[in-house]
Formats: structure tokens, sequence, C-alpha cells
């Protein structure tokens, strides 16, 4: 169908509608990351859209994002082109959000030409483009660790509200374990499970350690913002 009849069907909760195979000379994978924003798998054909993946799944500004759920199709050269779209993703302000991760070695020319017939497939079924922006190595390293405890199995109310009035003021990690009087093994992950969840925070950009300091609320992190939008050229 034309991109501008598009505007009206929910992209981001539909079925794939294509899954990569992966060729013997290829070096990236297929993997799959379990989203605590939807509860559901998210498809991943490298490890850097998996570390994207995370990065959506973690930002409070998204509330829905699926991968491969629709795809480009147009003419050129008298041959048809295909392109997959790596994550669409749909925002707290209820915008449609595509993200197109570029290839591992750079964008190349090709690349450069499926994004301008994004762009303007975008465009027309009024929705935005937006480009993957992953933080600093530090602060990507912290976040993967803490994402191990994204699943609400690490969830305990009576630990989590003790972890809470522990961090009211500013303390270290391991100081605000023992203020809160609970011991160390079980009350780590749930620490990690509310950081996980923005209500516990830190300097995503120093080494998560037994002194990193750690307080109560979210706030704002641009840093970790999960994609830049693209503005029509």
């Amino acid at each position: 169908m034309p991109a501008a009849q598009a505007a009206g069907i929910e992209v981001v909760s539909a079925e794939p509608v294509w899954v990569p195979l992966r060729h013997p000379s290829e070096r990236s994978i297929v993997t799959y990351w379990w989203s605590a924003t939807t509860g559901r798998h998210v498809g991943c054909r490298s490890l850097e859209r998996l570390s994207v993946a995370m990065l959506l799944d973690f930002h409070p500004n998204v509330t829905e994002f699926s991968a491969w759920t629709a795809r480009l199709e147009w003419r050129e050269r008298g041959r048809v082109r295909r392109f997959v779209p790596d994550f669409f993703v749909r925002t707290a302000a209820g915008e449609t959000v595509v993200v197109a991760c570029p290839p591992t070695k750079g964008p190349s020319t090709r690349w450069q030409r499926q994004q301008k017939v994004l762009q303007e497939a975008c465009s027309e079924a009024g929705w935005q483009l937006g480009s993957p922006r992953l933080p600093q190595p530090v602060a990507m390293a912290n976040l993967r660790w803490v994402s191990r405890y994204r699943h609400p199995r690490y969830a305990d109310a009576a630990m989590e509200r003790a972890l809470l009035n522990a961090f009211k003021t500013p303390a270290g990690l391991v100081e605000g374990i023992e203020n809160a009087g609970l011991p160390a093994l079980p009350a780590l992950p749930r620490l990690y499970h509310l950081m996980w969840r923005r209500e516990l925070r830190m300097d995503w950009s120093i080494p998560l350690g037994p002194a990193t300091v750690v307080r109560r609320g979210g706030g704002a992190m641009p840093s970790m913002r999960p994609f830049r939008i693209e503005e029509p050229s």
C-alpha cells in the first residue's frame, strides 16, 4: 500500500513481516531481547541492535516497540527494492518513530539511498525517523548489568520500600543497603530492579560498584536517549 495509507495502521503492534536468515559469510547473529516494557520478545539481527533494543526498553518515553513489522518496497532503476527497518517505536506522546540502524561497517551509498526512501515514507505516513544514539561505553556497561534484573520476578514490595526510604538521602550502594537493614545478597537484585525502573538513579558515566552514589527518583536522562529524530531535508 502507499505509505500515506499506513498512517492509521498500528504498525508497532503488528506481527513481523520478515525474519532475517544468517548467511555463513556474515558475522552478525539473530537474537531476541525480552522487553520489560511490553512483555514480548523483540528481534535483533546483530549485537549492536540488541544494545539499541535495551535502550529503547529502558527509556521512559518509549511505551511500546517492535521489530520488522513493516517493509518498504519501491522501484529503482527498473528493479523492485525492499528494506525492513529495525524497530518501530511508540512514544508517550503517541508518535510513531521508525529506527533504522546503519551497517556495522558504517553507512554505505546503498544505505543512504534507503534512508532517503525511508524518510520520504515516514513523511507520508506521519511517522518520525530516528537514528540510534548509543551512550558512552561505561554507561552501556552499567545498563547491561542493570538490565539483567529488569524482569518483574525481581520485584519485592517490602524490600523496595526499605530501599527507597534508605536512598532518600544519596548514599553509596552498599551503605544504603546497610542503612535499610537488608542482607546484601537478596537486596542487590531488588536495588538493580529499581534502577531499571528508574525509581533509583545513579551517574551512569561512572562505573557501577559498591561505592556508587545512589539516590531516589528518576529525572531526565539525556545521555541515555536511544535515538535522535532526523529532520526531513
